[in-house]
């Protein structure tokens, strides 16, 4: 568990909490460094942080985790007793604010995601091994030679079929002719960039634009408000937890080709 809390009173206290209830917890008493841990090798099962008028540090990690760690935006408690107006609209529903007051309802809540993602993830590997329509389609995008044979290998273990080019243009002129059930594109390439290949998508394939994950070797202000709420992940980092995120997407898609 990672705990987050810009006071730290309250951090000692949640950290004893959570430690009496058999959580390995680390600490973070600013956005930044919540990022290191979430950015670092250590796995993160859960994470609590406040968001509320008077603590804001909960919704700018959890902002950061819709860009690096989409994996992980199911899996926060917000401590708050009166959440601001833009909680609901950024985290649509798919995390619990409860007081600091109601500190046994944190704990439950808290084992109840633990829980929750350990039977997913099962599921998860299970159901993708026998998706129906045979095997996905990835297609990577990315103008370093090297890094695009690395990837290549690495989703093709992971049981994609994959397309590889090296542009955001190349990928353009591919997807004009078919559709992918998921796409890697690198954020910045010199041959049309990331934004470049997501404007296009918006514009003529929506739907593609959906299944659309970003990779960048730094920190892009521009992304949250080209692409909003696409994820993005470092580059050479954390690739299990990509995997997850392209597999999720996977899911989705041909689900919703089966129910068509």
């Amino acid at each position: 568990m990672l705990v987050v809390h810009d006071d730290g009173d309250s951090l000692d206290l949640l950290t004893r909490l959570f430690e009496a209830s058999n959580f390995e917890v680390v600490t973070a008493v600013t956005g930044f460094r919540a990022q290191a841990h979430l950015e670092g090798d250590r796995r993160i099962d859960v994470v609590v942080a406040p968001w509320d008028f008077d603590h804001a540090v909960g919704a700018d990690v959890y902002r950061w985790v819709l860009q690096r760690r989409y994996d992980l935006r199911d899996q926060f408690v917000f401590l708050a007793a009166e959440v601001p107006p833009e909680f609901d609209r950024v985290v649509a529903g798919r995390c619990l604010a409860v007081s600091m007051l109601r500190p046994n309802e944190v704990v439950r809540i808290a084992h109840a995601i633990f829980r929750r993602a350990e039977s997913l993830e099962l599921m998860r590997d299970a159901a993708f091994s026998e998706l129906d329509g045979g095997k996905p389609t990835l297609l990577i995008a990315d103008d370093e030679p090297v890094l695009l044979m690395v990837m290549g290998d690495l989703f093709a273990e992971a049981g994609f079929t994959v397309t590889k080019v090296e542009s955001g243009n190349a990928a353009i002129a591919r997807m004009d002719l078919e559709d992918f059930d998921a796409i890697v594109a690198d954020w910045q390439m010199d041959d049309g960039s990331g934004a470049d290949l997501y404007r296009w998508l918006a514009s003529r394939k929506p739907w593609l634009a959906e299944r659309l994950v970003f990779l960048s070797g730094a920190e892009s202000e521009d992304a949250g408000t080209v692409a909003p709420g696409r994820p993005m992940f470092r580059k050479g980092q954390d690739s299990s937890a990509l995997i997850t995120v392209l597999q999720q997407i996977v899911r989705e898609v041909r689900g919703e080709q089966q129910r068509e």
